[in-house]
């Protein structure tokens, strides 16, 4: 299943909005190659999702087609806010073309997404989880939790959720102070909570994405796994080992375990100086042969 975060995030720069997710896919089997956080044809906002794949990806991919299908919509002439309602309405149109289920229970979505973006009209972020809610058999929007400025929301299996905000809240005490920023509290709970090992539903590399002021968003690299030495660490986007050929059009890769962005040196002579070095040290391992 899932393990999805969203919160916004005050810097001395200004304001920007984090999500995190796992990529873990499972259901007769695990899979740690599962993108979760997506575009949605515009530059300022994203989705992400917890769920059943089976309504969640055709969903997110009927929601990413009718953005780019309207100029309005696509080019952010229609805000944050009033797209939100238009998806809300697509979504809820979408179940009544489900027909001949095997079972009765099959035809009620078993998904909830995150949806996220900077409104220009509000001149704020927007954040909503948007859940299923079987007594009225549509898609609702629900607020996200509020810490002074700060909005933060969660979806995804029961049992993660609650340890990470369980945890972020002991974070949050520990500071001390009558009204806490969240500042990178929730990065570092998702961290502890995915790489407990006590939750066998999510896994794999954590998935990073921001959306800011600017009315931008950016997927990051993430270094993974944290348990082994940084020399051999690899590169994930979104839930994808990057392989040694492949360069990020911007050179920052988030580090889980600091809860940090680093500059990444992607240079043809950084590549060209690894490919050499992994080079001798194959020699060198054959020659004691």
């Amino acid at each position: 299943m899932t393990l999805v975060v969203a919160w916004t995030r005050t810097t001395q720069t200004g304001r920007e909005l984090w999500l995190l997710s796992d990529s873990r896919l499972s259901g007769g089997r695990l899979w740690d190659y599962g993108p979760k956080i997506f575009g949605i044809g515009r530059s300022d906002a994203v989705i992400a999702f917890a769920g059943d794949t089976s309504w969640t990806y055709p969903l997110i991919a009927q929601i990413s087609s009718y953005v780019e299908s309207f100029i309005n919509l696509r080019e952010r002439v229609v805000d944050v806010a009033d797209l939100c309602n238009q998806i809300l309405q697509m979504l809820n149109d979408s179940l009544s073309f489900v027909t001949d289920p095997a079972h009765p229970s099959m035809a009620l979505p078993e998904c909830s997404f995150v949806f996220a973006g900077y409104s220009a009209r509000r001149k704020n972020f927007f954040l909503r989880r948007i859940e299923f809610q079987s007594k009225s058999r549509r898609f609702v929007p629900t607020h996200p939790k509020s810490y002074g400025r700060e909005l933060v929301a969660y979806v995804g299996d029961v049992e993660p959720v609650k340890a990470t905000v369980r945890r972020m809240s002991e974070l949050l005490k520990q500071r001390k102070v009558e009204r806490p920023r969240l500042d990178m509290a929730p990065a570092t709970a998702f961290f502890e909570v995915l790489t407990s090992e006590k939750f066998r539903d999510i896994g794999g590399a954590p998935q990073v994405t921001k959306v800011y002021e600017h009315m931008n968003l950016q997927h990051f690299g993430v270094y993974w796994p944290p348990n082994v030495p940084e020399k051999e660490q690899g590169i994930f986007l979104r839930g994808r080992r990057l392989k040694s050929s492949e360069v990020l059009d911007h050179p920052w890769v988030y580090d889980p375990t600091l809860t940090k962005l680093w500059w990444h040196d992607f240079s043809p002579d950084q590549r060209r100086n690894a490919a050499v070095a992994k080079t001798n040290a194959l020699v060198t391992t054959e020659a004691t042969f």
